[in-house]
C-alpha cells in the first residue's frame, strides 16, 4: 500500500494515492442566444398585417349582405341598397356636426343649413330627433293625462297606444313628405337630392322636442300657441333652406311653399289634438 509515500519523477512529487476530486461549486451553464421570431415582425408598427388576419369562416357569406365585405357589391344596380358600405357616408358625422346642425335648425331664418350640409348630409341626426320625439311626446301626453285625471280623482289607465302611434306619426312623417317633395320638385324640373331632403325634413322637427316639454303646462291657450310657434318655426325652416329649388319651379313656387307650411302646421295640430287634449 503506497499511501503516505510520494516517488519523484521529473522532479515533482506525485502523490501515490488518488487525490479527492475537489468540489466545483455552483456551475453555471450557459446557452446560445435563443433565435425567436418576434410576432409581429417589427416592420408592422403595431398594426396585424394581412398575413396574420384571424382565420374566417368557411362560409362567412351571410355577415353582411356582401360576402363579409363592407364594400358596395360590384356594378351597382339594386344589390347596392342592401349593402352597409352605401350607408356609411350618411352617418359619418360625430357630436359637434349634429349640435351645429341642431343649432340651425332653431335659426330658420338663416336659411344656410342647405349649404353647410351639401357635401355631408347625415341620417343619424334625423334618426336621433325622431326616436326623442316618440318617447318625449309619450312620456309628455301621458304625463298631462295623468296628472289631469289624478287633479279630478278619476281613474287613469296607460295607453300603450301612444308610443306605437307617435312612432308611426314621426317615423313615417319623415320618410313619406321627403320622398313625396322629391318627386314634385323633379316633376317640376327643380330636383333636389333625396338624402339632402331626409337630412332637412329630419332637422326640422327638432323644436318640436322643447314645444313638448313646455305643453306640460295646464293652459289650453297656451298648448296652442307652442303648437303654432313650433309648426311655423319647422315650415319656415324648410322653405327658406330649398328656396333656391322652390324659385327654379317656377311661377308654381307658390303651391310648393303652401305645401310645406301645411304640412308641417298639421303636424304640429295633430300632436297637440292627440297629446294634450285631455278627456276625463
Amino acid at each position: 500500500m503506497m499511501s503516505g509515500k510520494y516517488t519523484s519523477i521529473d522532479n515533482q512529487q506525485v502523490s501515490g494515492s488518488v487525490p479527492a476530486v475537489t468540489d466545483p461549486g455552483q456551475t453555471t451553464v450557459k446557452f446560445s442566444d435563443a433565435n425567436l421570431q418576434t410576432f409581429p415582425p417589427s416592420g408592422a408598427k403595431g398594426k396585424i398585417s394581412v398575413g396574420s388576419q384571424p382565420p374566417r369562416d368557411a362560409d362567412d357569406t351571410f355577415s353582411s349582405p356582401n360576402g363579409g365585405s363592407d364594400e358596395p357589391p360590384q356594378g351597382g344596380g339594386w344589390l347596392r341598397t342592401f349593402a352597409i358600405a352605401t350607408y356609411k357616408p350618411y352617418f359619418d358625422v360625430d357630436t359637434s356636426d349634429v349640435v351645429d346642425r341642431i343649432k340651425e335648425s332653431l335659426f330658420p331664418f338663416r336659411g344656410s343649413f342647405t349649404e353647410k350640409t351639401a357635401e355631408n348630409p347625415d341620417l343619424y341626426g334625423p334618426f336621433w330627433i325622431c326616436t326623442t320625439l316618440i318617447f318625449v311626446a309619450a312620456s309628455i301626453g301621458t304625463f298631462v293625462t295623468y296628472v289631469a285625471h289624478k287633479l279630478q280623482k278619476k281613474e287613469w289607465n296607460y295607453d300603450i297606444n301612444l308610443v306605437t302611434w307617435s312612432a308611426g306619426v314621426f317615423y313615417g312623417y319623415v320618410a313619406i313628405v321627403p320622398l313625396v317633395l322629391y318627386v314634385i320638385l323633379k316633376y317640376f324640373s327643380a330636383p333636389a337630392r333625396l338624402v339632402q331632403l331626409f337630412c332637412l325634413y329630419g332637422y326640422s322637427l327638432f323644436v318640436f322636442i322643447p314645444a313638448l316639454c313646455l305643453s306640460v303646462v295646464p293652459l289650453e291657450i297656451f298648448r296652442w300657441v307652442i303648437a303654432g310657434v313650433a309648426g311655423f318655426m319647422s315650415a319656415t325652416f324648410v322653405a327658406l333652406n330649398l328656396k333656391a329649388h322652390i324659385n327654379s319651379a317656377g311661377e308654381r313656387w307658390f303651391l310648393i311653399v303652401v305645401g310645406i307650411f301645411l304640412l308641417q302646421l298639421a303636424l304640429s295640430v295633430v300632436l297637440k289634438l292627440y297629446l294634450f287634449t285631455v278627456t276625463v
